[in-house]
């Protein structure tokens, strides 16, 4: 590039630098940068009041909590059942399926999807919760066998009633495939279970594999 030319850009350059905040000073106090009504609602601003919260007792969050549901606010994920027929397993699972506790499950003594009332068959699916029930002096049927040990947790399974994951008056069938349909659980595990499940709670029940002749 020619002296000439470069001499011109450092004029130009150096008149530029000493001229724009000369005239953006002047642009700013001829031009006010909001609407008047505006500026005199930022002047007039002192700043949000403070909120005042009400004065709750502990006894009174203890009243609106509930095992089947949450306050606005304290909303807890859901957590799951994951029934694992074939392996005789049930696993805890959170809102994102990570496994949070497992323990042994004894299923029904015949495998496969249930297809009737009293056929011994643990249904498999995806079901919701119906209840959760203190079932210490129920009994089977017409005997006297108290054998669903503390707690019921009862499903919901459309054509069929009575099917849930309880304790059990036999300790030693579990891990197994002897019940009638329902899963039995030591007594110990279901004490632990039925504190994490609620009525957003799903259990999955999954399936047997089974030979196409099979009933």
């Amino acid at each position: 590039m020619k002296p000439s030319i470069l001499a011109l850009l450092h004029i130009f350059t150096a008149a530029g630098a000493c001229a724009l905040p000369l005239a953006a000073e002047e642009t700013a106090e001829a031009q006010p940068l909001f609407s008047p009504a505006l500026e005199g609602l930022i002047s007039s601003y002192r700043g949000a009041a403070v909120p005042v919260l009400p004065d709750i007792e502990p006894e009174v969050w203890a009243a609106i909590d509930s095992p089947c549901s949450a306050a606005p606010g304290r909303q807890r994920l859901p957590r799951h059942l994951l029934v694992d027929k074939p392996h005789t397993r049930l696993y805890v699972r959170n809102a994102f399926a990570d496994t949070l506790s497992s323990y042994p499950v004894c299923a029904s003594s015949v495998r496969g999807q249930k297809k009737k009332m009293d056929d011994c068959r643990t249904p498999e699916g995806d079901f919701r919760l119906m209840g959760i029930y203190d079932s210490t002096d129920w009994t089977y049927k017409d005997t006297d066998d108290k054998c669903y040990g503390p707690f019921f947790v009862s499903l919901i399974t459309p054509r069929f009633y009575g099917i849930g994951i309880h304790g059990t008056n036999a300790p030693y069938s579990v891990p197994g495939r002897r019940s009638h349909g329902c899963m039995r659980m030591r007594n110990d595990d279901i004490l632990h279970v039925r504190t994490m499940v609620d009525k957003d709670s799903h259990v999955i029940i999954l399936p047997d594999p089974v030979q196409p002749d099979d009933d």
